[in-house]
């Protein structure tokens, strides 16, 4: 086998575990991580499943509903719809948050892989995406239903299309694909402004 095979082979193992480790216990409550956030999400997306379940009690909908409506606005609440909407095809289930929460943290570990590569060598591209995926606040942070690790993934794509611009900067492909995940980061969390305005800079 050659050492290609070999350096594939390893991101694919670390990406698969990384997202193993974040499914471990998948059914369990959200209580582990910022317990009170991750409730004011799952609320949210429930308020929004059971506005169009027109199936249940008018008295059940009517409350979540309510705890949805009169609930505090902290971000746009783009990843509770995202899972309302694939609570029409699992039912409600606390877990289906944690498995996107997941996928957005390891797929920003794969695209970090990419940038590492281009930053460093394979080697230490696989070391800094070992780091990203296996820290331990890191792997109970990116399991929450918060918009943290999704917009970590906006900003990591953002980090690597911005490098690829600064390498061909005539190609505005890299530009327009830099600018849109840049500002879909910062619509996702006005926090990531910071690390878009410091990765442009």
């Amino acid at each position: 086998f050659s050492p290609r095979f070999f350096k594939i082979t390893a991101l694919v193992l670390l990406l698969a575990f990384g997202l193993g480790i974040r499914l471990f216990d998948l059914t369990d409550p959200p209580l582990d991580f910022h317990s009170t956030r991750q409730m004011l999400s799952l609320s949210k997306a429930r308020g929004m499943y059971y506005k169009n379940l027109f199936s249940d009690p008018t008295e059940k909908r009517v409350f979540a509903v309510q705890q949805w409506e009169f609930a505090a606005e902290v971000e746009p609440e783009f990843f509770e719809r995202v899972v309302a909407y694939t609570y029409r095809f699992t039912g409600e289930q606390t877990w289906v948050a944690r498995v996107y929460s997941s996928l957005f943290w390891v797929i920003a570990a794969l695209f970090l892989f990419l940038l590492a590569r281009e930053l460093t060598s394979t080697n230490g591209a696989l070391a800094s995406t070992a780091l990203f995926l296996f820290l331990p606040y890191a792997v109970s942070a990116s399991r929450s239903f918060q918009p943290d690790p999704l917009m970590v993934a906006l900003i990591v794509i953002f980090w690597w299309a911005l490098f690829h611009w600064a390498k061909e900067p005539t190609s505005y492909k890299w530009a327009v694909i830099a600018g849109a995940f840049g500002g879909f980061a910062i619509y996702i969390k006005l926090v990531a402004a910071f690390f878009v305005i410091a990765g442009g800079l």
